[in-house]
């Protein structure tokens, strides 16, 4: 007995060590170590952890040997219930250790075909009071009838104080290290909410941050169609084809329900009643469910399905974890759904105003016979040529408008002028040229067409500052106005007119050419060319 002391606080001492070191920060690295220690040391056949579940089962947490069967095999409870009343279930029930010195004693018959199988004579069961309640047991098996003596049983149990010990402190590092992780994932769904508007970035930095923060091994992101009651797949990781292709009505089956109750279900395997979700749970060996229903302002968006192998640590604090983390996401989507809509009635309001100019740019070929088509041939052309010009997106559009509305202050030019068959005269001219100015003084009361009116009023200045309405010189004149004059000019030359027939390319070419540095942007005329030629 000596020696066994002796032993014993040897191992005490051990397991201290351990306690101050870093592996306490993981709880099955130090149950596994002190389970080798005791089955080596007190020369024991089996020994596992069990921990005390809500609905009164013991579930295997740790064990030792690694790969022993036994525990697997048997089924243990800790209520007052013929499995509840083995050493396992009175030790967690009365919070005191408790032997079975014999396994063909009657409380042990449950297990009795197991014990023998494996050749054990006896067991003990001692529990593990961590932080003020019972989380579970140690179990320990031994080949000796008769070895778990009153003394023995007081040393373990001393032992598995200090076993209890070390738990809780481990646990408080995994739970701030659970929570931290938490944070984590809500800090990356408020980001992608904040730094994007699409539904599909919010959804994948949720399921990437699931899987790899929460040990999620199947997650599902179903949208509610209200318009025939119905739950779509949106986005799904590590779920065969089959489920993607599933469509659920509202209350049907359990994703259905939980959405037309709007409450979270946490079942097993056996419970899902949904046909192709339960066939995948069994192929792929997820035994856990959980959905939780995504919810913002009242209305029901959706659901978010999770799938485990092992079981959901579903206390209060993780079910008020991912019901906020539910209600985040939703808040994503609907954020997401109003970007879209808005975006959606942009497009709608861009398009009727594209419309409208492309309808006032032919009415205005239409009135000037002489140029009918040309607005749309310099519109596109112009438009090439921005882009290689480096002009892009937003201010692309502006570039399209005004090469569209280019000649708008014709409108105020009298027809006697406009179609006039001959030259005109010098009065006529200066009329004429007051077109530009007339064009930017009708549009610029239009407060989204502004940034278009570059063109407009700038496209007959020259690059050596003998345009006009302001006599702009070189880089004075927008870009915009630059590219379009070379544009209109060369469109102007290679059509007819009444008073003379198109140029050839080659000839309105070399005009071009012979104007670079006097009438047009030399850097212009270099990138037109290329683009013509």
């Amino acid at each position: 007995m000596e020696k066994m002391i002796e032993l014993t606080r040897a191992w005490g001492n051990f397991v201290n060590t351990i306690r101050k070191s870093r592996l306490t920060e993981n709880s099955e690295e130090v149950l596994e170590m002190v389970l080798k220690i005791f089955v080596v040391e007190f020369d024991l056949a089996l020994a596992w952890v069990g921990k005390k579940e809500p609905d009164g089962s013991v579930s295997v947490y740790s064990v030792y040997p690694s790969q022993h069967p036994y525990p697997g095999e048997i089924k243990v409870r800790w209520d007052d219930s013929e499995l509840g009343n083995g050493p396992t279930g009175k030790a967690i029930r009365f919070s005191k250790f408790h032997v079975v010195e014999d396994i063909e004693m009657e409380e042990w018959k449950a297990w009795k075909p197991f014990g023998e199988k494996y050749g054990f004579r006896c067991s003990a069961a001692f529990p593990l009071i961590v932080s003020n309640e019972v989380f579970g047991t140690i179990n320990l098996y031994s080949r000796k009838k008769g070895f778990f003596t009153l003394d023995t049983c007081e040393i373990l149990q001393s032992f598995t104080d200090l076993v209890a010990a070390m738990l809780e402190k481990t646990f408080l590092i995994e739970k701030a290290t659970r929570r931290l992780k938490w944070m984590e994932t809500l800090r990356s769904i408020d980001i992608a909410i904040l730094s994007s508007m699409e539904m599909k970035v919010i959804s994948d930095v949720l399921i990437y941050n699931l899987f790899s923060n929460m040990s999620i091994e199947g997650i599902s992101v179903l949208f509610f169609d209200d318009n025939v009651l119905e739950l779509y797949p949106f986005s799904t990781y590590g779920l065969p084809e089959e489920v993607k292709n599933v469509r659920i009505k509202l209350g049907k089956f359990i994703p259905g329900r939980a959405a037309r109750e709007r409450n979270v279900y946490v079942i097993t395997k056996e419970e899902m009643d949904e046909p192709v979700r339960k066939i995948v749970m069994g192929t792929m060996g997820l035994n856990f469910y959980a959905v939780f229903p995504l919810i913002s302002k009242g209305k029901l968006l959706g659901l978010l399905e999770l799938f485990k192998r092992e079981p959901f640590n579903h206390n209060k604090e993780w079910l008020n974890y991912f019901e906020t983390l539910a209600g985040q996401f939703s808040i994503g989507i609907e954020s997401a759904r109003a970007f879209s809509e808005v975006e959606n009635k942009s497009a709608e309001l861009f398009l009727a105003y594209d419309q409208t100019i492309e309808a006032i740019s032919s009415a205005l070929d239409l009135r000037d016979k002489e140029t009918e088509g040309h607005s749309r041939r310099v519109t596109e052309l112009t438009v090439r040529i921005a882009e290689k010009m480096g002009i892009k997106g937003e201010k692309l559009k502006y570039v399209r408008w005004g090469a569209l509305l280019h000649d708008i202050g014709k409108l105020g030019v009298p027809d006697s002028i406009l179609q006039k068959p001959g030259a005109l005269t010098e009065e006529e001219w200066e009329i004429m040229k007051k077109h530009p100015v007339l064009g930017y003084q009708m549009l610029s009361r239009i407060d989204f067409i502004l940034p278009a009116l570059e063109i407009p009023l700038y496209h007959h200045e020259k690059w050596d500052g003998s345009g006009y309405p302001r006599g702009l010189r070189e880089k004075e004149i927008p870009l915009p106005a630059r590219i379009f004059a070379v544009v209109d000019v060369y469109d102007a030359l290679t059509n007819d007119r009444p008073y003379r027939k198109a140029y050839s390319k080659e000839e309105a070419l070399e005009h071009i050419i012979n104007q670079s540095g006097k009438h047009f942007d030399p850097e212009v005329v270099r990138v037109f060319v290329e683009r013509i030629i």
